[in-house]
């Protein structure tokens, strides 16, 4: 149950008023999770858990400190504010703090992110839920598991001039792998409104992609065309993230944006933006330094245009934070983490229409993008459905492959994107998520077979 607006600012108001740094910064996130795990027609995971972090930064004498703690409790605030003056004074001298507490007169849209129903539905509705998805699977003729996600988040923000924000959300996922004869296939929801779950319309999805799976072959590696599913393109969306959309790794050199802004790097296919108060996504309005989110197009046609900052890393290059600032300090670096890529023209299900010899692919597993940043080059595995198509229709199932691929060149050799989007996410997190259309690509490298 939410603690409340009043309530955590309160608390949060209260701390500053004690702190004898110049400036002081509050942010305090608490969550609440009930998961359900289950598999062969029964629950084997069952559990509630609460957590609160909260994140105090100060600026003193031209230096800052940064402390943790678990506790909204007053004597734990005041310690934490204490620690973080203490790491603020061993700390080298540096210039005047990045970060700000005083209220902005930009203000953060007001997101409807948060729906009670959600949180109040009964555990049971949700068990009921849970044994119909089951049922059905079975008089397919297949096993069902996965597990079931509900909870609420709470951020809020308060900064010793004045500064206060605060935003609640819920949440609510489920992810299901359908397996039989050797076979799986998976499929997954988020929502922050529960009534829009469709929990039948995922046991469809992992069942069909269950139903091809049967039997895998291997085929010659090599390049291949390939048809993304949404849960692929996020999984290579949120990599190229993590390497290449924010300030740090421009000023580290280590982006394969940096020194290419203004540049060609995908197809005109591709537009990727991060948009933290469209509530298309899950939108977060807000970030840790309490600075509104801005739309920042990453990619427009693809030709690279920005990156993303905090308010740290938007001083070294003499620019405003876009409202990207990270749970912890400076070091982690700004972080793209409510992504869209925009959609094409083309109806999802005349994708496969169009490849004349490729692979349709579910989903990625074990992705490493780090492999080379500068040219995102990435590595993975399939999963849960890799299918071999011919003239427009599925000939075979695949067994797992392993691609090596620069994601900058896949995404140079877009052939088309689905008209529309899915939003996908970890409901354990709930503060970031991707919307993505699927992408039929050509000449995608694949470098390894599992046997």
């Amino acid at each position: 149950m939410l603690l409340g607006e009043s309530r955590i600012l309160t608390a949060l108001k209260k701390a500053l008023k004690t702190s004898r740094a110049d400036e002081t910064l509050i942010a305090a996130q608490r969550g609440g999770r009930t998961t359900i795990r289950f598999a062969r027609k029964q629950i084997h995971q069952n559990f509630h858990e609460e957590e609160v972090t909260v994140w105090v930064k100060v600026a003193c004498g031209g230096r800052t400190g940064v402390a943790t703690t678990c506790s909204l409790n007053h004597e734990a605030l005041l310690r934490a504010v204490e620690s973080a003056l203490t790491i603020a004074r061993l700390n080298a001298r540096q210039a005047a703090p990045a970060f700000g507490t005083a209220s902005s007169k930009l203000h953060p849209r007001k997101l409807i992110a948060y729906f009670p129903a959600t949180v109040r539905r009964p555990l049971t509705q949700h068990v009921r839920m849970i044994q119909k998805l089951w049922n059905r699977c079975e008089s397919k003729g297949a096993d069902l598991a996965g597990s079931f996600v509900v909870g609420e988040d709470e951020l809020a923000v308060a900064g010793s001039r004045g500064l206060a924000r605060y935003q609640p959300f819920s949440i609510a996922g489920i992810r299901l792998v359908a397996a039989g004869d050797g076979a799986s296939g998976f499929a997954t929801r988020v929502v922050r409104d529960i009534a829009g779950l469709d929990p039948e319309a995922a046991l469809e999805r992992a069942w069909n992609f269950c139903r091809m799976n049967r039997n895998p072959r291997p085929i010659p590696l090599g390049k291949y065309d390939v048809l993304l599913e949404p849960e692929a393109v996020a999984e290579l969306l949120e990599w190229l993230s993590t390497i290449g959309f924010g300030a740090k790794q421009i000023v580290e050199g280590t982006s394969f944006m940096a020194g290419r802004i203004g540049e060609k790097l995908m197809h005109r296919l591709i537009t990727i933006s991060d948009d933290g108060q469209n509530p298309e996504g899950l939108g977060v309005p807000f970030d840790y330094e309490g600075v509104p989110k801005q739309r920042v197009c990453l990619i427009e046609r693809g030709v690279a245009q920005g990156v993303v900052y905090d308010s740290h890393y938007a001083r070294l290059h003499r620019r405003h934070s876009t409202g990207h600032a990270p749970a912890y300090d400076e070091s982690e670096g700004p972080l793209a983490g409510n992504l869209f890529m925009a959609p094409g023209e083309t109806p999802y299900r005349d994708l496969l229409k169009q490849m004349d010899r490729g692979l349709w692919i579910n989903r990625f597993h074990y992705v490493n993008g780090l492999l080379r940043p500068q040219e995102a080059l990435m590595t993975g595995l399939t999963r849960d459905g890799t299918f071999l198509v011919k003239k427009g229709k599925v000939v075979q199932a695949v067994k797992n492959l392993r691609f090596t691929q620069s994601i900058l060149e896949a995404f140079s050799n877009a052939i088309a994107a689905s008209k529309e989007r899915t939003l996908i996410a970890d409901p354990g997190q709930g503060l970031s998520a991707a919307v993505v259309p699927a992408l039929l690509l050509k000449d995608f490298t694949f470098t390894g077979q599992t046997r």
